[in-house]
């Protein structure tokens, strides 16, 4: 309720206008000036100016820099496809193709250099909550696994190919498959206040379509 209080207030300062109006000017006998509802007529609409003065809820600010609006339609590409493969979807009990990590392995070292980031300071804020996550379970996985080919395919895998039976897990990799599922939902969980953020704070990303794909690893 609370994004519409100045909407309340414009309406509520609009019918106070009005009612002071019609006391100032209802007739009672003779007509003749009278200062109190005079007064109060101009103080309801000192009131409703000032109101519509005010931005309001349905003013939508836009002002971002461009390497924010380029940077959040990537966070909302990767959200849309593969982050949310690579640490909501996927379970680690399988391999997982090893572009799902060289790519968040570059935004990782992009980010650390500095290239990465957002000049809006709230934005940045969640940014690097999620940042923070990624980065753990970039560092585990990618030392926890290796690439595997099983068969014709080429996975990214906790389990080495020659000792893979999905029947009979390992005690010590079904330790490190629920840690690396475990990093991966934090991650996946700093990626959602992220993206609601930039929403609010980058409208302009959604000025074109946003399309999932590899944006940092090399084309295949």
């Amino acid at each position: 309720m609370s994004r519409y209080y100045q909407t309340f207030a414009r309406i509520g300062a609009g019918l106070a206008a009005i009612a002071m109006l019609v006391w100032f000017l209802w007739p009672g006998g003779a007509w003749q000036f009278e200062p109190e509802p005079f007064f109060a007529f101009g103080v309801a609409v000192v009131v409703w100016a000032f109101t519509e003065f005010k931005l309001s809820e349905e003013v939508i600010y836009r002002a971002s820099t461009p390497n924010d609006i380029r940077f959040g339609r990537e966070i909302f590409a990767y959200g849309t496809w593969n982050f949310r493969e690579l640490l909501k979807d996927h379970d680690y009990h399988r391999g997982i193709h090893p572009r799902f990590l060289t790519e968040a392995s570059l935004l990782v070292s992009e980010t650390e250099l500095g290239i990465a980031h957002f000049q809006d300071g709230r934005v940045q804020k969640k940014y690097l909550d999620f940042f923070e996550r990624l980065k753990a379970f970039v560092d585990y996985f990618g030392m926890h696994s290796s690439p595997e080919r099983f068969g014709s395919v080429m996975l990214q895998s906790v389990i080495p190919a020659n000792q893979f039976d999905e029947m009979n897990v390992a005690p010590h990799h079904q330790v490190e498959i629920n840690e690396v599922n475990r990093l991966a939902t934090e991650a996946w969980k700093a990626m959602r206040p992220l993206i609601t953020e930039i929403k609010e704070r980058i409208p302009e990303v959604f000025d074109e379509q946003i399309r999932g794909g590899w944006i940092r690893s090399p084309e295949e």
